[in-house]
């Protein structure tokens, strides 16, 4: 799927010109830390503000609309940066079932140990997961994932690290507890953002489920991975084709890893 399709897909924005005006005027631009090189991160404010020639507009921050897979105006603009949801915005949600399953984009990048990974080659369900280091939204649902990827071992869970260098990703997960059930051979570095401008990202976290090579569910923001509803739908997906579904995972309490 070509670039212009997917960004169709997930920005079918139903907002009039002056409320577009006025979440493009409000994004803001930020350099990263200096060890990932200069890169240039965009946000939205949240506190609302009148725009000028248009009566009873306000100023808002870019919201996911329709069922759970809309992208900010800012990709649909071809604007550079990826912004981290706000943590206070929203709660952990199951991911949502994507309108008509569009085939998924491709995905070959090299792994953090160096692996080359291939989403084409990849067997039965595989999540992909688009994340950064300084993402707080990122950091906080990465042990909940992990033990979804621990419980759920029939599901591939990819990570695709969005613009960083990898002696920074490495520091990271050397030092963040809860994270064992991740593999550093599905720790993709996507340093030049193509992954994923490709899939349509610029909210992160970002994660897709594709099944059979099409997009099944997504979401932007934060995952319940703890949740047994999100374990139902993703492990539905691993049904074979007039086959009996697989049993779910357990969604008792876990241990970290």
């Amino acid at each position: 799927m070509c670039v212009l399709q997917t960004r169709r897909l997930f920005t079918q924005l139903s907002v009039d010109r002056c409320v577009a005006v006025s979440q493009i005027a409000r994004v803001q631009t930020r350099q990263a830390p200096e060890d990932r090189g200069i890169k240039l991160n965009s946000s939205f404010p949240t506190k609302d503000h009148a725009v000028p020639g248009c009566s009873g507009a306000r100023l808002r921050p870019a919201r996911m609309l329709g069922a759970g897979v809309v992208l900010p105006l800012l990709l649909s603009l071809g604007l550079p940066g990826v912004a981290a949801a706000d943590p206070e915005r929203q709660a952990p949600r199951p991911l949502q079932a994507v309108e008509g399953a569009p085939p998924a984009p491709r995905l070959q990048l090299a792994a953090l140990d160096g692996t080359p990974f291939d989403l084409a080659a990849a067997p039965g369900v595989t999540v992909v997961h688009f994340f950064a280091t300084w993402c707080e939204p990122c950091r906080s649902e990465l042990p909940a994932l992990a033990r979804f990827a621990a419980r759920a071992p029939q599901v591939e869970v990819v990570m695709v690290d969005v613009a960083e260098v990898e002696a920074r990703v490495r520091r990271f997960f050397d030092n963040l507890p809860g994270t064992g059930g991740l593999r550093t051979d599905r720790i993709l570095m996507d340093v030049d953002r193509s992954a994923a401008r490709a899939w349509g990202v610029s909210l992160l976290p970002a994660t897709f489920v594709v099944a059979r090579g099409r997009l099944a569910l997504a979401l932007e923001g934060e995952a319940a991975w703890d949740s047994p509803e999100t374990d139902s739908r993703i492990i539905a997906l691993s049904k074979p084709a007039g086959g009996a579904p697989q049993a779910p995972p357990k969604t008792g309490s876990q241990e970290e890893l």
